[in-house]
């Protein structure tokens, strides 16, 4: 009888064991949050051309993340952190804020910088359910603007072929 206890206690000690080896090995959900997605661009013949400017090197349509963009507004909530900023199809960048404080009108302004760029710098301007502002990735520049409707464009421009203010 004594040898049988301690069979079971043998036996549910590893299974105890396999499952705590089974859960560690489990794939853990993913820490990145990207604050918007691209978007890829219509080709349909009807659409007609968009005249671009000179400066504008490239234009991507993004959808945001609400649920993101929330955290963001929010003066309630913590300074969120590991938020990715999507520039192009192969470079995205880690944000960390430096500030979050709330502006004129019902807005937030979010300033912060890309983590393992030397110099750059990020300001991001949150109302509703809209966001504008201005990324500096060493000589990148990027804006995003709002469209309307929800919509947003990621702009990438040439500082050096801007008209001057």
């Amino acid at each position: 009888m004594h040898i049988r206890i301690t069979c079971r206690r043998l036996l549910l000690f590893g299974l105890t064991a396999l499952l705590l080896y089974t859960l560690g090995m489990a794939p853990h959900p993913s820490s990145e949050v990207h604050l918007w997605e691209l978007l890829s661009a219509p080709s349909s013949p009807d659409q007609p051309q968009i005249t671009r400017q000179p400066w504008v090197i490239r234009a991507q349509k993004i959808r945001l993340h609400q649920t993101i963009l929330d955290m963001l507004r929010d003066p309630k909530l913590p300074v969120p952190s590991g938020i990715i900023l999507d520039l192009t199809s192969d470079t995205s960048h880690e944000m960390v804020i430096d500030s979050k404080t709330p502006g004129a009108l019902s807005t937030t302004i979010i300033q912060g910088h890309a983590q393992k760029v030397a110099h750059s710098d990020i300001i991001l301007v949150i109302k509703a359910r809209s966001i504008a502002g201005t990324i500096r990735m060493d000589t990148r520049v990027f804006r995003i603007q709002s469209t309307g409707d929800n919509e947003h464009l990621l702009v990438e421009i040439n500082p050096e072929k801007l008209p001057p203010d």
